[in-house]
């Protein structure tokens, strides 16, 4: 029988966060981000099993945070393994711990912490119906330039047909595993970047990737400002719910 695996990436250093510890392990309203995730995965109305990628050292602290957080006769289980040395070996890592009777994977940053359970049932369900991988994405609503040295202005860049990516972004589990082992073994390219999201990896490989509505709750902690501005949509959020 089928579950659904879930993959949290909370292995990222969070270094322009500058927070002194790992983004994961930054608190918002009392709970770690991991907390906050743990809360809303767990609460989808299926079970699955969960895998949390995170620092090696920080895997006993995790343990306890998930301990704390989950409530009792669960239908999810969890567990923790340690990340790589890159973003994309983090997941590699997460998809290999989890069950095989896990067909569809999703993958979240743990930056994201308010991602709303929709979201999480929105794109699993997509993935289910298509087979396609699956992302989750907002209109890119402020005007675009291309600047550049020395801060000039070269043009402005039509809007229409871009987005803003979130996540959870969600895939066929052999299909996802696939593309991250061919980018593992693949020889480095100087010339073409890394993948910034799974999405990507594995459209590299040939996979397609199509789109649902994101949300704007699950906006990701990147910089100080970010952390005020979840704080307000949670606030928000808690007050709405009562």
């Amino acid at each position: 029988m089928s579950t659904l695996g879930i993959v949290l990436v909370a292995a990222g250093r969070g270094e322009r966060l500058g927070a002194g510890k790992p983004k994961a392990f930054v608190e918002l309203q009392g709970s770690t981000l991991i907390e906050h995730c743990v809360s809303t995965i767990t609460a989808l109305p299926h079970g699955g099993h969960l895998v949390i990628v995170v620092p090696e050292a920080l895997a006993a602290e995790t343990l306890s945070l998930v301990s704390a957080t989950v409530e009792p006769g669960s239908l999810w289980e969890i567990s923790v393994t340690p990340g790589g040395r890159e973003r994309h070996e983090s997941v590699r890592f997460g998809i290999d711990a989890l069950h095989d009777t896990a067909n569809v994977v999703l993958v979240h940053d743990a930056a994201r912490p308010l991602a709303p359970r929709t979201l999480f049932e929105r794109v699993a369900a997509e993935v289910a119906r298509t087979g396609d991988s699956v992302i989750p994405a907002l209109p890119v609503a402020d005007t675009l330039k291309r600047v550049g040295e020395g801060g000039i202005v070269h043009e402005t860049v039509d809007r229409s047909p871009l987005v803003a990516v979130q996540t959870p972004q969600g895939f066929l589990r052999e299909q996802l595993a696939a593309a991250h082992d061919r980018l593992g073994s693949a020889a480095p390219d100087s010339s073409e970047n890394g993948p910034t999201d799974d999405a990507e990896v594995v459209q590299r490989a040939g996979g397609t990737v199509r789109v649902v509505a994101g949300d704007m709750l699950a906006h990701k902690l990147t910089v100080p400002g970010d952390l005020m501005l979840l704080e307000a949509l949670l606030t928000t959020e808690t007050g709405n719910s009562q």
